[in-house]
């Protein structure tokens, strides 16, 4: 049975635990304990501030998403009184910051310093004053807009996401119905919070009555395992390059938790089998998910492989809220059977993208999203293949990138691994491997082991060694700076 969420928007939801239960822990941010009393105070004194200085419905709001009281605070100020959050991420240059202000044209900014073009600024520093009065104003409707999310694609200029506050409390309803989330759970979220994957899993532990332990990445494994004994961490949230860095780092000892941790989720790049079967076997008593989606609906399809064997790319079945359909890639036609371009309905999908009507109009058609992603179905789950546009055509066969890295990420002597399409005169396009080795590099054992995974057409032409893969900073495959490099227009490094 479906469970009921206590509000129609991240803000009202907190609101019912705030008066349901005050003294109960809704955070950890920098070792300190926050109430969801506390948290309600800072977000209506940020409403009132915000109020105050002539923000209001519709208006959008920056927001530096650091690891942070404030932040949180200022999400759920911001989009209690109806404005709409920009959450950008740490680090993110000021010409850039600049650059967003005017793109979406807003009207206050939480950030280190003051915004030019901006009226209203908020230092991060301090937690939201409070207002000579409070705030009174009618909550936003499901079809407002909650959210501007930048996409995080790895070519060309990032667009904008709107993100209504029904889609939002749609995918939030699609990760608990898939996670079986519960009030008493301690999650571990350690991932960009202008991310959707990590602000997806922030909201949902909030909304749920639950606790977010949240820390700003994993490469202080200290302070990762501290957490995790210290805050008696109950889920982790993770990209599958962090869960690797884990791997390596660590070995077993994530096997230290098993029995503590209910579930571990994955999500914004395929997960490698062989990350899979470690989780299996250091965690055997937790659940074990993976889910796929966009910045335009993220979490429409969800895949617990706890004890289920690989199956190739299955990404599960359509959680609670989407509808997955395929079609021509070309005509944008049903396809009975076979792969084709992944389209995403439902009520989580976005709006459409700020300020771009002509890549809207490509993009959302009918309240469905058309993906660049390639898939299939098969007995109600959802198989993807990696990127239309990656996609090689070798004699005749079309052969995807990420199946050739799955193959090959499962030898032991890659510590990780990246394919993309390349050109050659005779057979037009071709496959290169990128590896980082591990203990030892062995290109004759590397390529005996290619010649006994894969069909012929499939082994990579050109193998190169370098030291890292690049990586978008939520954890995808950058294969932008892999393909320059194949044509002699950059270096990755060796």
């Amino acid at each position: 049975m479906a469970r009921v969420l206590p509000g129609t928007s991240v803000a009202a939801c907190v609101a019912r635990r705030a008066e349901e239960r005050p003294g109960a822990a809704a955070l950890v941010v920098g070792g300190e304990e926050v109430s969801y009393g506390r948290l309600w105070a800072a977000a209506t004194s940020f409403s009132a501030l915000l109020a105050s200085k002539g923000v209001g419905r519709g208006d959008r709001v920056l927001l530096h998403a650091r690891h942070s009281l404030p932040y949180v605070a200022a999400y759920l100020g911001a989009t209690r009184l109806g404005a709409v959050a920009v959450p950008y991420e740490e680090g993110l240059p000021e010409a850039s910051v600049r650059e967003l202000a005017e793109r979406v044209g807003a009207a206050a900014a939480l950030s280190p310093s003051p915004v030019p073009g901006v009226a209203a600024w908020l230092s991060e520093d301090e937690a939201p004053a409070e207002p000579d009065a409070p705030w009174e104003g009618l909550p936003p409707e499901a079809s407002e807009l909650a959210e501007l999310l930048l996409t995080t694609g790895t070519t060309g200029r990032s667009k904008v996401v709107e993100l209504s506050h029904g889609a939002v409390m749609s995918v939030i309803e699609n990760i608990v119905e898939a996670t079986g989330i519960e009030d008493d759970n301690v999650s571990l979220v350690p991932m960009p919070l202008n991310h959707v994957f990590a602000l997806r899993r922030l909201q949902t532990g909030l909304v749920m009555g639950a606790t977010v332990v949240l820390l700003n990445g994993v490469a202080s494994l200290k302070r990762v395992f501290g957490a995790l004994s210290g805050n008696r961490v109950t889920s982790l949230s993770l990209v599958p390059s962090a869960l690797a860095y884990i791997q390596r780092a660590t070995k077993d000892y994530l096997g230290t938790f098993d029995g503590q941790i209910r579930f571990v989720e994955s999500s914004s790049a395929p997960l490698p089998a062989a990350t899979r079967q470690w989780l299996r076997t250091v965690l055997p008593s937790a659940r074990l998910y993976n889910s796929y989606g966009c910045t335009e609906s993220t979490a429409c399809c969800m895949l617990e492989y706890s004890h289920r064997a690989d199956d190739g790319a299955c990404v599960g079945a359509p959680c609670a809220t989407a509808r997955i359909e395929i079609v021509d890639p070309r005509s944008g036609e049903p396809l009975a059977e076979g792969a084709g371009r992944i389209v995403i309905g439902g009520s989580a999908v976005m709006s459409g993208y700020w300020g771009d009507e002509e890549a809207t109009a490509a993009t959302l058609r009918d309240g469905r999203v058309f993906t660049n992603d390639l898939g299939y179905l098969r007995d109600g789950e959802l198989y993807v293949r990696g990127r239309i546009d990656d996609v090689a055509i070798i004699g005749g066969h079309n052969v995807s990138p990420v199946e050739v890295e799955e193959a090959i990420g499962a030898c032991p002597l890659v510590a990780e691994c990246a394919c993309v399409k390349g050109s050659d005169p005779i057979t037009g396009d071709s496959l290169a491997l990128f590896v980082v080795w591990g203990e030892r590099k062995d290109d004759e054992a590397l390529a005996a082991f290619m010649r006994e995974r894969l069909e012929p057409f499939k082994v990579p032409s050109v193998v190169r060694t370098v030291d890292a893969i690049p990586r978008t900073y939520n954890g995808k495959v950058d294969r932008k700076p892999l393909v320059a490099a194949l044509a002699g227009e950059g270096e990755v490094g060796a």
